[in-house]
């Protein structure tokens, strides 16, 4: 690959990774949290978006030089888990964390490779195993399932 095509790569991505970002502020301003919360659910997805829109910016404005494109099946799992990850930020409000995180997490397992009889039971565990981080260790609420009264 020419060093411009490789430069055009880099921008390309670094602007899907800067709407991305763009994308995960916006939604995570959304997410609402218990009253008298110092810190909500929406103060990771912020934490996140931060770094990843410099970095894009940076994709931007210097490109490095004699990339290669990734293979079709490597670039579409690539731009699958793009997706997988903005419907996520999509759905997290409306149908709460748990079913939203099983099913995305379990989606990504299967993205790498592991048949639906190794998804399902790992992404049920990290899946709890996040929640029970999220809202028990660093005390942050997630949203929940709607008419789901705790």
């Amino acid at each position: 690959m020419s060093e411009r095509a490789g430069a055009i790569s880099d921008r390309l991505a670094g602007a899907v990774l800067l709407v991305v970002a763009v994308v995960a502020w916006w939604l995570s301003h959304d997410y609402t949290s218990g009253f008298g919360q110092t810190v909500g659910p929406g103060a990771f997805p912020r934490l996140v978006s931060v770094p990843l829109g410099l970095l894009s910016l940076y994709l931007i404005v210097r490109p490095g030089v004699n990339q290669r494109w990734p293979e079709r099946s490597a670039l579409l799992r690539q731009l699958s888990l793009l997706v997988l990850l903005m419907v996520y930020a999509g759905l997290i409000q409306p149908l709460g964390f748990l079913p939203t995180a099983l099913l995305t997490v379990t989606l990504m397992i299967r993205l790498f490779g592991a048949t639906w009889r190794q998804a399902l039971p790992f992404g049920l565990l990290l899946t709890l195993g996040l929640y029970l981080l999220f809202e028990f260790a660093l005390g942050m609420p997630l949203p929940d399932m709607p008419g789901l009264d705790w």
